[in-house]
C-alpha cells in the first residue's frame, strides 16, 4: 500500500495500493460511496501520521532521543469538512416513496372473495350434464348376483 497522503480525499478514496500481476503492476484504489462528495469527510480522514519523513534521525536515535509524531491533515484548501455542512431541516426527510398502510382485509373478507372468484370461474355448470351421466353403462343383467 501507498502513503496516505497519495489517496484522492476528493473522491472519497481511503486508501490506494499497487497490484502484482504476472506481467504488470496495476493500481488499486479504495474508495467510500458517499452522498456529499463535495465536503471533505472528516470523520473518514482523520489526521494522519507523517510515515513518510523520518521523525527522529538515527544519530539522535542513537543517542537516547526520543522524537514526536508528527501527524498532518489530508484537507485540501477550499473544502469545508463535513461535520460543518448545514444540517437538513427537521420534516424535510420525507420517503421517496410514502408507505401508505393498506386496508388489512379480515379473514371474512379474504374468504368472501375466494368463494366469489372460484364461483366466477366455475360459472355455471349446473346446467351442464355430469360425464358419467352421458355413459351408458352396463346393463343390469350383465351383473352377477
Amino acid at each position: 500500500f501507498l502513503p496516505k497522503d497519495i489517496c484522492d480525499v476528493k473522491k472519497v478514496e481511503v486508501c490506494r495500493g499497487v497490484r502484482l500481476c504476472s506481467s504488470t503492476v496495476e493500481p488499486i484504489g479504495f474508495k467510500i460511496p458517499r452522498v456529499k462528495t463535495e465536503y471533505f469527510q472528516d470523520d473518514l480522514f482523520c489526521n494522519t501520521l507523517v510515515t513518510w519523513k523520518a521523525g527522529i534521525g538515527a544519530r539522535e536515535w542513537l543517542d537516547g532521543a526520543n522524537g514526536s509524531l508528527e501527524t498532518v491533515s489530508l484537507k485540501p484548501e477550499g473544502m469545508k469538512p463535513l461535520s460543518e455542512a448545514p444540517k437538513p431541516a427537521p420534516g424535510s426527510n420525507v420517503p421517496k416513496y410514502s408507505s401508505k398502510v393498506l386496508h388489512q382485509k379480515s379473514d371474512q373478507e379474504k374468504k368472501e372473495e375466494l368463494i366469489a372468484a372460484m364461483i366466477n370461474k366455475m360459472g355455471d355448470k349446473d346446467d351442464e350434464p355430469l360425464p358419467q351421466d352421458d355413459v351408458d353403462g352396463v346393463d343390469s343383467d350383465e351383473w352377477d348376483d
